[in-house]
């Protein structure tokens, strides 16, 4: 196998991930229904960054609600379809991380289709993961507030997006993996990480991930 081959060899975390996330064409699907309620409620079509932002605002709360019931363990077959195959191929713990960043990738997915609709669904599917894994990445990793935290974040997705697409997401894989498991062995995993955490905590997180995504999709650069 030549180099550029491994370097593009996926993680087990990346499959498991891949292997459950939701496709660009379910995400479509999703937002169109978020257009056309809006629609019905202001009879007009969302066309402005605010009327955007609004359909961003209500993905955002539906997937940190579902990351809130992700934090029960008895939630989680009915909350992430598929997560038998994320079991299948990591196992207990490194699953439950794998379901975190499902919801996140299809909430990234959705905001995706809300501000760049015109991609094709490979780039959608690239944006979104690098969106929510740089996200999640930087949080993991942080001490700071969370103002800081997604200015880092915002900071971190710029710099991955400038780089190949498949190797950006599978360094970012890498690098939510290993800080995943250097602070298990620590006894200090970050709060809002799998189903093994509270509730408000996967809320929180996911949340923030929405804010990340939006603002780098919004073009709204402080």
């Amino acid at each position: 196998m030549n180099q550029a081959a491994e370097t593009l060899e996926p993680t087990r975390l990346q499959k498991a991930v891949e292997a459950i996330a939701i496709t660009p064409e379910a995400a479509t699907m999703l937002v169109d229904g978020y257009r056309a309620t809006f629609k019905s409620k202001f009879e007009r079509e969302p066309e402005s960054l605010e009327d955007k932002r609004r359909i961003a605002a209500k993905i955002i709360g539906r997937y940190s609600k579902l990351s809130a019931a992700v934090g029960a363990v008895t939630a989680v077959p009915s909350v992430i379809p598929g997560f038998g195959t994320a079991v299948a191929v990591l196992g207990g713990g490194a699953a439950d991380l794998a379901a975190a960043l499902k919801l996140q990738i299809d909430m990234c997915m959705c905001l995706v289709e809300v501000y760049e609709s015109e991609l094709s669904s490979e780039d959608k599917k690239h944006l979104a993961f690098v969106l929510a894994l740089a996200g999640s990445a930087e949080q993991m990793a942080a001490n700071g507030g969370r103002a800081a935290v997604q200015k880092i974040a915002q900071k971190l997705v710029y710099q991955y997006l400038r780089g190949p697409a498949l190797i950006s997401i599978k360094q970012l894989f890498k690098r939510v993996s290993i800080t995943f498991t250097q602070k298990a062995m620590a006894k200090a995993i970050p709060a809002g990480v799998g189903v093994a955490f509270s509730g408000s905590s996967n809320y929180v997180l996911t949340t923030v991930v929405g804010k990340v995504a939006v603002a780098v999709l919004a073009k709204d650069v402080t």
